[in-house]
């Protein structure tokens, strides 16, 4: 008897036809992907990286619809440095090639800068100033364009604050004991106001923020700032608007967290806010704008407590999934979401190397997401393809 691949319901409607639904069971390697299911072989590619590796960046970087990889790090004689691997779209790299990047972090925001279907870099400077690395057709960078921030950046972001239509840039970092949210408003693309700060901390001081997170909060048209402090506990909230963003206030209706993030969980295209606990070490997700926060679900990460989590899509159904790994593990632990801050762990991997950065990307477009590991150890990028 061939094996049953599918269970077919038909659901009459009435003497003109009928419609089917294929409903295909949980089942690694039928080439079918389904929700709730996280399955991955031994088909692991590699790739050397001709300097040392740091951090690796995946996004569409030359607007065809293919996801590629970006890794950098540093070179004794060049600095910082960055190579591209162009995804083909059956889930291989064409060969790393030079991108064209240099600047002081190896470990660049992603947005998009022109307006265009390709991604664009945010690359700290050595001072006050950043550089915007805007990408072509063809995967390579130009640049860099200088935009000051006044500060000295700790974290960024490329985002349109203000929603008109032009990227923005927006920093957070340190003008000698003060510590600064910067935005530099977009004139056109690659082209910058003078940035305008705001003064929300001071170095050393408990409620001194070292992240941050943005998103629409508060239904004013602009995009606010949700910041962190990892020891403090304290979620304080810089509002965005026309004159820059506010002075930071706390959050009353959300819990202490270690950090907190603005996402997309069920993939409707809105946001919810995952706030992370140390004490009991959970996630907890809520939904709604500040004043009316409503609270989803929980989960209780113990058992991964203080690893290292990345995010995205692993069973093709839109929800947020994330991925926990130890520094230098050779394990990864997936654990699937409902979308209401509900996670589940699924299955662990084996990836026989340590980890030093990981990401979870469809690289192949079949709706099942590949392990982009970066193996800086080795000096290679790894990929363990999905096997749906």
């Amino acid at each position: 008897m061939a094996r049953l691949i599918a269970i077919v319901l038909a659901s009459l409607m009435g003497p003109a036809g009928c419609v089917d639904r294929v409903l295909y069971p949980r089942s690694c390697g039928d080439g079918h992907v389904v929700a709730g299911e996280a399955c991955f072989g031994d088909d692991i590619d590699r790739y050397d990286v001709p300097f040392t590796p740091v951090a690796l960046r995946v996004a569409e970087f030359d607007g065809d619809g293919n996801l590629d990889v970006l890794v950098l790090g540093v070179d004794t004689e060049r600095g910082v440095v960055a190579a591209m691997g162009l995804g083909t779209g059956d889930g291989t790299l064409a060969p790393f090639r030079d991108a064209g990047v240099t600047g002081c972090s190896a470990h660049p925001a992603l947005g998009p800068a022109d307006g265009d279907d390709a991604t664009d870099l945010l690359v700290a400077g050595c001072d006050t100033a950043m550089s915007i690395y805007l990408a072509d057709r063809a995967g390579s960078f130009t640049g860099p364009h200088t935009v000051e921030v006044g500060v000295a950046t700790r974290t960024s972001a490329i985002v349109d604050v203000d929603r008109d239509g032009v990227a923005d840039v927006v920093a957070l970092g340190t003008v000698g004991d003060r510590v600064e949210l910067a935005w530099a408003r977009g004139r056109s693309p690659g082209q910058f106001e003078p940035p305008l700060s705001t003064v929300i901390g001071t170095v050393g001081a408990p409620l001194e923020p070292t992240s941050f997170s943005i998103g629409r909060l508060d239904g004013d048209g602009f995009d606010d700032a949700l910041l962190a402090h990892a020891e403090d506990g304290s979620v304080l909230l810089s509002r965005g608007g026309p004159g820059g963003f506010a002075s930071a206030e706390r959050v009353d209706e959300l819990p202490d967290a270690q950090g907190v993030a603005v996402l997309d969980l069920d993939g409707r295209g809105d946001h919810e806010l995952l706030v992370v606990h140390a004490a009991p070490p959970r996630l907890e997700a809520w939904r709604g704008q500040l004043g009316r926060l409503q609270a989803l679900r929980s989960t209780d990460i113990g058992e991964v407590a203080g690893q290292v989590i990345s995010a995205g899509d692993v069973d093709g159904d839109a929800r947020l999934d994330l991925a926990f790994f130890a520094a230098d593990d050779t394990r990864v632990r997936l654990w699937l979401g409902d979308g209401r801050g509900r996670f589940t762990p699924t299955t662990t991997v084996e990836l026989g190397a340590a980890i030093a950065q990981l990401a979870l990307a469809d690289l192949d477009g079949d709706g099942a997401a590949e392990l982009v590991v970066g193996a800086f150890a080795d000096g290679e990028l790894r990929i363990v393809h999905g096997d749906p």
